[in-house]
């Protein structure tokens, strides 16, 4: 999944002209785990802290797994596949130009704490998570998400805090009792998607208000469980919320740990005191799955779109020469890295976009490795052994051993490479997101958004996310207009959406911005006294392809 985006983000497109209108009705579609007393705990833990539970300050994977618990929004994914549908929406309509969404909140939804949830709530929860300042920290991370809703821009720049009942967001209001409506300025194809990100969950404001910047130890929310004690950096304890208007989950409580490293992990799950271990599963544990017959047996795999690159820094040399670029992609040994870090796992990347996304060209090969090309290509550049320097967030042995492999690569070659392992996520996002700054090829990962070619393509390549998820700031004028094209045309024209896309993913292809690397993978280890909610014989109901592991939809025996 991702990890951060800018509040500069840009997303166009223009919806079907039809009126659209969706109803789901007293959870109807909803998959849900009703229990008349919930039971057991299921424990697990986190190689790092959790950062935050303030949807304000969302960013990651690692916190996303308890708000998801936590909290909900007006509209979800699917259990089992990406499809939206209504959550603390009971119905929604799509006004015939694609400007107006109208929500029809579910009646009687109660927050963890009792309150009642209204359509007030819902305002000023979109209007937080837009408001410049929302934690003093400056404009939340996802904040640009929701820039096309009218008023955005004014009320970004006023710097002002949200309130209940005080104007923020132009184009958010509620006209009834129960009722919420959203203008946006123009028509914009994935704005559901951005509703059902964690950013846009609905808060109480009388918690967040009377706790201010300690809100997170607070949290409240109206989803299947809720905030029992944190004691942070250590332990974070989830209890099943009596109030859910899913009704009552199956497990009675969700007990984190926290800065657990894997092999420690393992060791606790072998014991049975971890009844799962997240994924995507480090080499060495997966390597002992592999030779563990009953490990084998609790391994279970899930679609994920995502990738995993080195991005090139074009504000500076030596990167700004294409045949120094396709030197270093002909002189890394991708093959091994798969077959080493990964256990063959992964499929080398040949492009931005992951095989799972719409727009993905097939007829594009990755580029071999080739150290006899990639001398020539050095040649070519008239690279004279300038250092370069290779940074990378080094808290796994993966990350490290991954970033000594491509060090020996280009030394193999005649590069002069030096890497920088940062152990802290602050500090290397900090680095990374400022190309200025001492690098010239920079870590990243990506984890789709939601299922579309512009959640990659515009975001980690436009020329409006400089300085953010466009970590080397490449841009390419006709690359970008493919991309806004296509972005912009109805989804009628889905074929030609994709040809645009697949378009652009030549021009990517050939002018190389980024070491490519491989696409990314979902596993996770789970103990088999963990089974999948109701009726389903599917595990998988908890490995969601967009969403992180959902909880409520398992049962435990244990």
């Amino acid at each position: 999944m991702q990890r951060v985006k800018s509040t500069l983000r840009r997303v166009i497109g223009i919806l079907a002209t039809a009126s659209m209108a969706y109803t789901l009705g007293g959870g109807a579609g909803v998959l849900t785990a009703r229990a008349a007393s919930p039971h057991g705990t299921l424990h697990y833990a986190e190689n790092s802290s959790i950062p935050t539970l303030d949807p304000a300050s969302w960013s990651g994977v690692t916190e996303q797994r308890p708000m998801s618990m936590i909290y909900d929004t007006l509209v979800e994914y699917n259990e089992t596949n990406t499809g939206l549908h209504p959550a603390l929406a009971e119905s929604y309509t799509v006004s015939s130009n694609g400007l107006v969404y109208t929500f029809h909140l579910r009646p009687g939804v109660k927050f963890s704490n009792g309150d009642a949830v209204t359509a007030d709530d819902v305002v000023y929860s979109l209007n937080r998570i837009t408001s410049g300042d929302p934690l003093g920290a400056g404009a939340a991370p996802y904040s640009g998400a929701y820039s096309d809703i009218q008023g955005y821009q004014q009320w970004i720049k006023s710097g002002k805090s949200a309130t209940v009942g005080e104007p923020g967001l132009s184009g958010v209001t509620s006209p009834a009792l129960g009722v919420v409506q959203i203008k946006l300025a123009a028509p914009q194809p994935y704005f559901l998607n951005e509703l059902a990100l964690t950013s846009a969950a609905v808060l109480d404001p009388k918690i967040v208000q009377e706790y201010g910047k300690n809100y997170e130890l607070h949290a409240v929310g109206t989803g299947p469980y809720r905030l029992l004690s944190w004691n942070q950096g250590h332990q974070m304890i989830l209890a099943a919320n009596p109030a859910s208007w899913r009704g009552a989950p199956s497990i009675a409580r969700i007990v984190i740990d926290e800065n657990v490293n894997s092999d420690l992990q393992l060791l606790r799950f072998e014991k049975g005191e971890y009844d799962l271990i997240n994924g995507p599963l480090p080499s060495e544990v997966y390597a002992k799955v592999l030779s563990d017959p009953k490990l084998r047996n609790l391994y279970h795999t899930a679609p994920m779109n995502g990738v995993l690159y080195f991005s090139f820094n074009f504000t500076k040399p030596p990167f700004n020469n294409l045949d120094m670029r396709l030197a270093v992609n002909y002189a890394v040994n991708k093959a091994l890295i798969v077959r080493n870090i990964t256990n063959g796992r992964a499929t080398i990347m040949s492009q931005p976009l992951p095989h799972g996304i719409a727009g993905y060209d097939k007829a594009l090969k990755p580029y071999p490795y080739n150290p006899a090309l990639a001398r020539k290509y050095l040649k070519l550049a008239h690279y004279s052994g300038q250092p370069i320097t290779l940074i990378y967030p080094s808290q796994t042995q993966d990350r490290i051993r991954m970033a000594e492999m491509i060090q020996q690569n280009l030394k193999a070659v005649g590069m002069n490479v030096q890497i920088q392992g940062v152990s802290e996520w602050t500090a290397f996002n900090d680095e990374e997101y400022n190309p200025k700054a001492n690098w010239n090829m920079a870590w990243y990962d990506w984890w789709q958004d939601y299922p579309d070619a512009q959640d990659f393509l515009e975001n980690l390549l436009g020329t409006e996310m400089f300085n953010a998820t466009n970590v080397g700031n490449w841009t390419n004028a006709k690359f970008q207009q493919l991309v806004d094209t296509a972005d912009t045309l109805p989804p009628t024209a889905n074929g030609q959406r994709v040809k645009d896309y697949q378009q652009a993913e030549v021009i990517a292809h050939q002018q190389v911005p980024w070491l490519f690397i491989y696409t990314l993978w979902q596993d996770d280890l789970v103990q088999p006294w963990i089974h999948p909610q109701g009726t389903s014989k599917d595990l998988m109901l908890y490995l969601h392809p967009v969403l992180t592991t959902q909880f409520n939809h398992l049962t435990t025996t244990h």
